[in-house]
């Protein structure tokens, strides 16, 4: 069960948001001084240095296969001459869950476009860099260190060093950022990666081959964060560092769900781990809810046009009360499971 008053980050990073976090905390970091003998971090090893083994990390267990019939975390809703195919993605992922059931496969194959959050593979990385560095970056001087507490100081940096990243990296970041960041990088070091999440699978299957419609950018989710005051964002990365271990039995447990296709018990875990707290209802709204409501609108637009989408969001913004199908289920849509 969800710990009182709060917020899961990893449901964010796995559930909700299409972002490609793990690029930068997921590679190796190399410390190195230049010919001043000024210390700089860089993304390949110093001169004349070569790059070291990376540590072993055992590989996730390897998950139910999923059935070819029943129920999975994928919709049909119509209304008029459109369709939406909604399929629930988890941004992490293993090879073990793969290959899709088939019912998705030929909706994908028939569609006439691919509908994703943001897309991620698409993007410059030069771009990338810049966005993340305005939007996650402390631009004025200020460093993280000065925001936390000396405990929550010397936790980071044991919780840094344990996932092999330079806390003086971390110390040029905002707080969300290092606690998305971390949380992703401790998903990877379990095994798990963005590379084999659902929505960069079928980004990959559709590269010059099918359109690609975003209903968001990559600016906008980033953009997001800025809305949330230091002290929310300081409570984040102290709840992450409380919680970063059990990262491995939510995934686990948000695996069995999806590939039984069990909304509701979806929706339960996300609601332990977002809804128990004033900063998690915070972030339900501004994450969760407004989203939702522009991509249901957004998808409504698209439809009303005819022919037939494959979507593909966070299986976090589908299901409850205030999810995208029961938005869709109010514009009149016929909606049913897969």
């Amino acid at each position: 069960m969800g710990m009182p008053g709060r917020v899961r980050i990893i449901h964010l990073v796995v559930l909700l948001l299409g972002l490609c976090l793990t690029g930068a905390a997921s590679a190796e970091v190399y410390e190195c001084r230049d010919a001043a003998g000024a210390v700089r971090f860089q993304d390949r090893p110093c001169a004349g240095m070569e790059a070291p083994l990376r540590e072993a990390v055992d590989a996730p267990a390897r998950p139910t296969v999923q059935a070819q019939s029943g129920e999975h975390f994928f919709w049909r809703a119509s209304a008029g001459a459109g369709e939406l195919y909604l399929l629930g993605s988890i941004h992490f992922g293993t090879a073990q869950m793969y290959p899709l059931p088939e019912v998705m496969m030929r909706a994908f194959q028939g569609a006439d476009a691919l509908v994703v959050e943001a897309d991620v593979l698409n993007a410059d990385p030069m771009q990338t860099a810049q966005l993340v560095a305005s939007k996650a970056m402390y631009q004025d001087g200020t460093r993280l260190q000065q925001q936390l507490s000396p405990q929550t100081w010397t936790r980071l940096q044991e919780v840094a060093a344990s996932l092999g990243m330079p806390v003086a990296m971390l110390n040029m970041q905002k707080p969300w950022f290092v606690s998305m960041s971390l949380t992703a990088l401790a998903l990877k070091r379990l095994g798990y990666s963005e590379d084999q999440g659902i929505d960069a699978h079928f980004l990959g299957l559709a590269r010059d081959k099918k359109q690609v419609i975003e209903l968001e950018s990559m600016a906008q989710q980033l953009s997001l964060f800025d809305r949330l005051s230091t002290a929310e964002q300081v409570m984040m990365l102290e709840q992450t560092l409380d919680e970063i271990e059990q990262g491995k039995a939510f995934f686990e447990e948000l695996l069995s769900l999806w590939q039984a296709g069990d909304a509701a018990g979806v929706q339960r875990l996300f609601d332990e781990g977002m809804l128990k707290s004033a900063a998690g209802e915070r972030l339900n709204q501004v994450i969760m809810i407004e989203r939702n409501r522009q991509m249901s609108a957004a998808l409504d637009a698209l439809a009303r046009q005819g022919g037939e989408y494959f979507v593909v969001v966070g299986a976090g913004h589908l299901p409850g009360p205030e999810g995208i199908l029961a938005l869709l289920r109010e514009r009149g849509y016929d909606i049913n499971q897969y």
